[in-house]
Formats: C-alpha cells, structure tokens, sequence
C-alpha cells in the first residue's frame, strides 16, 4: 500500500463505527531497521513509497511518522530470526503495543 493511500483511509470522512486501520512496526532479532505495514484483509501490507518498502533506522523516527500521519495505535511485531528457521515450537513473532502519544 502506498504511503498516502493510507493518509487517505486516515484521514477521509468515516462513519461512526468505523475502525482505524491496524498499523505494524515490523522489525526482526537480527536486523536494525523497521518497516511500515498495515493489515488489509487480513494480511500485512507493506507501506510504500514510490513502491519501496518505507524504512526506519530508529523506533523514534517511526513514531514521528506515525504521529504525522495521524496513527494513534501501532503495534512492534517482532521476528525471532530462530523460530524462523524452525527451531522452536513457539510463535513465529510477537505483537506489542507501541505507545505513540507523548504525555
């Protein structure tokens, strides 16, 4: 999905029981950057930009975009690079609030 398609579904007239879109920090053990992503009938969709995946070098820089483009909720999903390979029994990932506002 492209970056301002989701400024768009954000920010357009909606009705009462609209839900906002579910937004992803994807991030893996053994890497140090993050992706953008959204869930789109039930699947992750990477955020783009002029169709490359959007890219962060810090989890600060994320939550400001986040912040600017309106988000108010977003969750860290985190891979184990281990379970990916199939070494555990256990989740492939873990899903965890990310606190966006600034108090």
């Amino acid at each position: 999905m492209q970056k301002s398609q989701l400024d768009k579904w954000i920010h357009s007239p909606h009705k009462e029981s609209y839900q906002p879109p579910r937004v992803f920090v994807i991030s893996c053990s053994d890497l140090s950057q993050y992706l953008l992503a959204v869930e789109y009938k039930h699947k992750l969709e990477p955020i783009r930009v002029n169709d490359e995946p959007v890219q962060f070098d810090s989890l600060e820089q994320v939550k400001e975009e986040l912040q600017r483009l309106g988000v108010e909720r977003a969750y860290l999903r985190v891979h184990n690079v281990y379970d990916e390979c199939g070494a555990g029994d256990g989740p492939l990932y873990h899903d965890a609030e990310l606190p966006l506002v600034t108090h």
